[in-house]
């Protein structure tokens, strides 16, 4: 007799995998050049500008205008200089998420219960650029090559791998927020969940160390961690209703929902 099974029970803890692909940095180079028009050059200015000023002349009417090849060549270099500090950080990387990792599902759990994860490759990959950016698609996502506290970085896993459980589960609960004309409007609000979430009691037991909110999400952060801070068994459906009042109440004030609006006129 041949039994099958849902293909949730042997999918509910993903491993994730490691590796270092400098091709993998050169198209998220472009994606957040993409991105200028919705941020008004923010995200540049952080990701590229701050760490490599030389981009800067690349700047042409709110557009990077930057050969490929340009940036191919320049990326590759980072790599080829930097190759074996960076396999010893992404080895050191791998073996702190290990220790936790574990703990991590149970934290989880907690909130999400049995809501299995989704499907996807999980690999981790180094970035040279100044944001860690996640790819929903495919469930992969970059952490820094080269970081002073290395045990933050797992702190930035662990918030990239609650941002796929999150989108899954919010997205099938409320379906009316599919799709582009609502992407930042569900970003802020899962940007808003992870800080509450990452830092509540018993995460900032695990991994020590406070996650570090968008700026213009620390007024909603403050008045959720009055709730939930104490909370002693999480009401995930709760907290996601308080976040979308308080987005909706402060829409004006949150950068990419009303420009997007703007923008798609």
């Amino acid at each position: 007799m041949q039994f099958t099974y849902p293909l949730f029970i042997f999918f509910m803890h993903p491993k994730l995998k490691f590796e270092i692909d400098y091709k993998k940095d050169v198209r998220t180079f472009f994606n957040f050049a993409s991105d200028w028009e919705y941020e008004n050059g923010r995200i540049l200015e952080w990701a590229i500008f701050a760490k490599y000023p030389l981009f800067k002349k690349f700047k042409k009417n709110k557009k990077l205008e930057v050969q490929k090849s340009f940036v191919k060549k320049f990326v590759s270099g980072k790599y080829k200089k930097n190759i074996k500090i960076f396999r010893k950080n992404l080895k050191i990387y791998d073996n702190n998420w290990k220790k936790i990792e574990k703990n991590f599902y149970k934290l989880t759990e907690e909130i999400f219960g049995k809501t299995p994860w989704p499907k996807g490759k999980y690999i981790v990959y180094l970035t040279i650029w100044g944001m860690f950016p996640r790819f929903l698609e495919d469930k992969t996502f970059q952490i820094p090559a080269k970081y002073k506290r290395k045990k933050y970085v797992s702190v930035v896993i662990a918030h990239e791998m609650l941002h796929f459980i999150f989108y899954d589960y919010f997205l099938a609960k409320y379906p009316k927020y599919k799709g582009k004309k609502n992407y930042f409007f569900v970003w802020h609000v899962s940007e808003i969940f992870n800080s509450v979430v990452q830092d509540s009691p018993e995460w900032i037991k695990l991994f020590k160390i406070n996650c570090m909110p968008y700026p213009e999400h620390n007024k909603i952060v403050r008045i959720l961690r009055k709730k939930y801070y104490r909370v002693e068994k999480w009401d995930v459906d709760l907290l996601i209703k308080d976040i979308i009042i308080l987005v909706n109440q402060n829409s004006s004030k949150l950068g990419g929902i009303a420009q997007a609006a703007r923008l798609k006129k």
